[in-house]
């Protein structure tokens, strides 16, 4: 389980960050499915080891928010002095019967050791309610022990979430909700337009107040990750908004469409089991304490989120800059769990696995949300005019093109200022349905009294 320490000199760490950016330029990671690391750290190795090969990538993304859950006390400094816990919140998107119960089978083998601790709980629980019926309305009733389970479940209601993560003190919970709809229940947790699940990614403070003693009323930092999956209509219904921020803050993913599907599942051996056991105790052991600083994680994946910049400006794909972010952030969050794991050490296996992280997460937020986020900045664009125009590459090869114009005269103008030219024939139905733009016939469009407005604002600005 021991891994190499990188010799993490000035000149060898700069070595490391540039050894991949000449590929990144020429291809978006929109283009492929990243791939695990060939030599996959041992933590990871054993997590997903009994799983067929085309599924290993899945498992690894979706143990991350057990993984975080278990280190939840640990936290870390990122850009801008902002301290981070080890929050995630994952989807496995799929349709019915295709394997998505492998995310329970992980979730008991993986934090066996909080279920433990929580059956107990329960137990405990149990009793304290018994003790209370038995009292009645007497003054004998028993104290409140405040009570607080790691594993909340996904019909939790928002005064029951609210008490749960209170009587925790501070330790960091989980919520798997196998079916992602079933959160769409009144009083549900979730139920409230998306604002907790982002309070949970970012660890922020949440809470309400109610007048009534009997109520809940709290205001605690919300230190719960989420596991979710679902079929793709009900994920699609689950984020209906691509604009509120929550789905950046997701980590989704799928299993491959030419999937083996009659590959099995593998029994865990004895030296597997042992290996996971020793990866809870290390994460459980981890204390409250000074904020760690892992500067090379840090500058490697900052300089990643840089590159994607370089490639949306290329591509001329929007989202790619607006969903990057925080891939990186996930990606840096992984390797932080990677690091308690390896004793406090950065290991090269740690950093490649970063990078993965936000390669595999950013590649399937654009397949699920990309082209909606686009339309998005685009509307944005619309309504704000020339300040988030001059940021917007494809509004200005709008305002490139003539007054009538043909795809072949889009394609060319997205050539001749170095952007990919690919997907144009989107753009241009975004155009019409913003209403910048009317079609002539199938093939010829013309600038509408809108479109034409809003090129001779920009051009004044660029004057």
């Amino acid at each position: 389980m021991k891994e190499k320490v990188l010799n993490l000199s000035p000149d060898n760490v700069k070595d490391m960050q540039t050894e991949s950016p000449a590929k990144e330029s020429k291809e978006t990671v929109a283009d492929r499915i990243p791939k695990l690391p060939k030599n996959v750290h041992w933590a990871v190795k054993a997590i997903v080891e009994p799983f067929p090969e085309d599924r290993k990538e899945v498992m690894s993304l979706m143990a991350l928010p057990f993984l975080g859950m278990l280190g939840g006390n640990a936290r870390f400094l990122y850009r801008n002095q902002e301290v981070h816990h080890l929050g995630f919140e994952c989807c496995l998107v799929g349709e019915q019967s295709i394997g998505k119960s492998a995310l329970t089978r992980m979730q008991n083998v993986l934090i066996s050791k909080v279920i433990e601790v929580d059956n107990e709980t329960r137990r405990k629980s149990d009793e304290y309610a018994d003790e209370c019926i038995a009292a009645g309305d007497g003054k004998d009733k028993p104290k409140d022990p405040h009570y607080g389970t790691r594993i909340m479940m996904p019909s939790t209601t928002k005064a029951q979430f609210y008490q749960n993560i209170k009587n925790l003190n501070g330790k960091r919970a989980i919520i798997v909700c196998p079916e992602i709809d079933s959160l769409h229940v009144p009083n549900n947790w979730s139920r409230d337009g998306g604002a907790n699940e982002r309070l949970m990614f970012d660890t922020e403070v949440g809470g309400q107040d109610t007048k009534s003693h009997a109520g809940t009323s709290a205001r605690v930092p919300v230190a719960v990750n989420l596991v979710t999956s679902g079929t793709p209509k009900a994920v699609k219904n689950h984020y209906r908004n691509a604009e509120d921020g929550l789905v950046t803050r997701v980590g989704f993913c799928s299993f491959p469409q030419d999937m083996n599907e009659e590959a099995e599942e593998r029994p865990r051996s004895k030296k597997n089991l042992e290996t996971i056991l020793s990866i809870q105790e290390i994460l459980l052991s981890e204390k409250e304490g000074d904020v760690i600083n892992i500067p090379q994680l840090k500058k490697q994946q900052l300089e990643w989120c840089a590159r994607q910049k370089t490639v949306s400006d290329a591509s001329g794909n929007q989202s790619i800059s607006t969903f990057r972010k925080r891939a990186a952030v996930m990606g840096f969050r992984a390797g932080c769990v990677l690091y308690l794991l390896d004793g406090r050490k950065l290991t090269r296996k740690a950093l490649e696995f970063a990078i993965w992280v936000s390669e595999y997460v950013l590649y399937f937020q654009l397949k699920y949300f990309g082209e909606q986020m686009n339309e998005s900045i685009e509307e944005n664009a619309m309504m704000m005019q020339v300040p988030v125009f001059a940021r917007n590459a494809n509004a200005w090869v709008f305002c490139k093109l003539p007054g009538m114009f043909c795809y072949g005269n889009v394609e060319e103008a997205y050539t001749q200022i170095g952007m990919k030219a690919t997907g144009y024939r989107m753009v241009v139905s975004r155009w019409i349905r913003n209403g910048w733009v009317e079609k002539v016939d199938k093939e010829h469009f013309r600038k509408t009294a809108t479109g034409i407005q809003i090129c001779n604002k920009m051009g004044r600005e660029a004057s």
